[in-house]
């Protein structure tokens, strides 16, 4: 069939009209970095199998210093105290202390613990992260809780903090707590009172939160390639379907601080999505001391599959920079991630937004999650009478998760104190 003239410009006239309300819908944003994705769960597999046991003979050997050292066997008192010094020396100390922690016993995964931070082989932290999550003797806990801290990581003092309001902890704890105190410095009084040491564990702890480091004398310092070894070992972890080692992974990674940074900005290159996802979920759960990850996190923005997650772990590490392509995607078509924009730009103190930010709370044709993230964005930036009835509203009217509303109250109440 021939084409009229008359055809022609019509379709050349709707197709001026329609050019101006496509780039409407979705408007020009800052260039970003090209994305390129490679294979990486391959990577990950091959990083994990270089944590090797030991040859025969040493296992042999640790085996008989361990089984002393534990106390599962009987040993005079000076045999006891040369296989404890001699298993704390053994770089492979681990491969018989990791196991322990999951002994039946409960007295020995105390003293696994105790002896795990007396090591000081920065290591080992992974797995007493891990023995947090799992560890249901309020004792042992404290003796986790304690080795961390001795290896550099502070994860634990909120534990030793909980341990001295209950009666059967509160003086084992109290009595690490004036150590750690005074190992760093801190100055207590004669007789400290339990306040007054939990004071000091939160000061630590909230600094721990803020850096994810703790350089100090007598630290231990963390060698990268056994811990990257633990680290990929988790993340190679969530490709099954099973749930517990995806919580597994996340639980440890986002509680050692700056030490899987580098492995994640690595991780975000992955071609597999779930890998790339659970990379900047975790990124996004260390926060502040994750920013070293913003420009490997900024060309994720154009990622279909993870673009949302993206934008908020932005937000959440305080990537100030990535501000105007944060600003561009209160436009985007994509629902999830004009509602991860609103949160993200008030989180990032983001005060030019403010007008943008209203105009989405307040329009009646936007999605709930939008006009909910604006109002948070809003309370992030200072006192704003319309956000906090907006918030209010959602509470009275029931017409939002209650639970992602609690949430947000809860963040906002901490970004106050």
């Amino acid at each position: 069939m021939r084409t009229t003239p008359l055809v022609v410009t019509l379709l050349l006239a709707f197709g001026a009209c329609g050019s101006p309300k496509a780039s409407a819908s979705k408007p020009a944003q800052p260039p970003l970095p090209p994305l390129q994705l490679h294979p990486f769960l391959a990577e990950l597999q091959r990083l994990a199998a270089t944590l090797t046991p030991p040859n025969e003979a040493s296992q042999h050997e640790l085996r008989e210093l361990a089984d002393v050292a534990l106390r599962l066997v009987e040993a005079d008192p000076r045999t006891q105290m040369r296989a404890e010094r001699a298993l704390l020396e053994h770089q492979q100390a681990w491969w018989v202390l990791e196991p322990a922690l999951l002994h039946d016993d409960v007295s020995v995964r105390r003293r696994a613990a105790w002896l795990c931070g007396q090591t000081g082989q920065p290591a080992l932290q992974a797995a007493l992260v891990l023995r947090l999550k799992y560890e249901l003797d309020p004792e042992g806990v404290v003796w986790v809780a304690e080795a961390l801290q001795r290896l550099g990581n502070d994860t634990g003092l909120g534990w030793l903090d909980a341990a001295m309001t209950r009666e059967a902890t509160a003086q084992q704890a109290g009595t690490i707590a004036i150590g750690i105190c005074r190992d760093r410095g801190l100055t207590l009084p004669e007789q400290p009172t339990y306040a007054e040491l939990q004071a000091h564990l939160r000061t630590q702890s909230a600094a721990w939160q803020r850096t994810g480091r703790r350089p100090r004398p007598g630290a231990a310092t963390a060698e990268m390639e056994p811990l990257d070894a633990r680290f990929a070992a988790h993340l190679a972890t969530t490709q099954g379907t099973q749930l517990r080692p995806v919580d597994d992974a996340r639980f440890v990674t986002t509680r050692c601080g700056q030490l899987p940074v580098p492995l994640l900005v690595r991780t975000l290159g992955a071609e597999e999505p779930y890998l790339r996802t659970m990379a900047l979920q975790v990124l996004a759960d260390i926060g502040a001391p994750a920013l070293a990850a913003a420009p490997a996190v900024l060309p994720l923005l154009a990622d279909p599959l993870t673009g949302s997650y993206a934008v908020r772990t932005l937000g959440e590490i305080g990537a100030t920079d990535a501000i105007p392509h944060l600003r561009a995607r209160l436009d985007d078509i994509d629902t999830e991630i004009r509602a991860a924009a609103t949160q993200a730009l008030g989180l990032l103190q983001d005060h030019d937004s403010t007008a943008a930010l209203t105009a989405r709370m307040q329009d009646p044709q936007e999605v709930l999650d939008v006009r909910v993230g604006a109002a948070f964005g809003l309370l992030c930036l200072g006192e704003n009478a319309a956000a906090a009835e907006f918030l209010a509203d959602r509470e009275q009217k029931h017409d939002y998760h209650e639970g992602t509303l609690a949430k947000l109250r809860a963040r906002l109440a901490a970004r106050s104190r």
